[in-house]
Order: C-alpha cells, then sequence, then structure tokens
C-alpha cells in the first residue's frame, strides 16, 4: 500500500503576518482538504500514516517487497 497526494502550498500576508496555507488532494479518491497552516497539514498525514501502518508491517513479515513507489532505491542492474 502506499499514500499518493497533490499538495499545493502558497503563502498568505506579508511581514510579521505571513503565513502557508496548503490543500492535499488524494490522488486515488479525489478528496480534497484545506489546511490553514503546516501544522495541521502535518497532523493529518501523520494520522494518515498511522492508519495504513499496520498493512505495511504485515507485508514486511510475509516477505512482500516494498512498493516502488514508496522511496526505496531498487538494486543496481549488472552491466
Amino acid at each position: 500500500m502506499y499514500l499518493s497526494y497533490l499538495l499545493r502550498l502558497w503563502p498568505v500576508g506579508t511581514g510579521e503576518g505571513a503565513a502557508w496555507r496548503a490543500s492535499l488532494e488524494e490522488i486515488a479518491t479525489g478528496e480534497r482538504r484545506a489546511f490553514a497552516g503546516l501544522d495541521d497539514l502535518l497532523g493529518t498525514l501523520r494520522e494518515r500514516m498511522r492508519l495504513c501502518s499496520p498493512a505495511e508491517e504485515g507485508a514486511a513479515r510475509e516477505g512482500i517487497p516494498p512498493d516502488p513507489g514508496d522511496g526505496a532505491v531498487p538494486p543496481a542492474e549488472k552491466e
């Protein structure tokens, strides 16, 4: 299993009042959520990762290789 999102970030305000806004769109469902700050965004990502963790651990115990989209580096090809 893997999670795939389109993340959009943009600044609002200037000077001391500047902040970041964000939206996160889940690729598989098209569901989009808006965030008033980065802390809320990170909290949502952590929660979704936590909810998916047991399946990943089960796959690892069964010897299923990691999904190539998970950032794993493929083994070097022999020439």
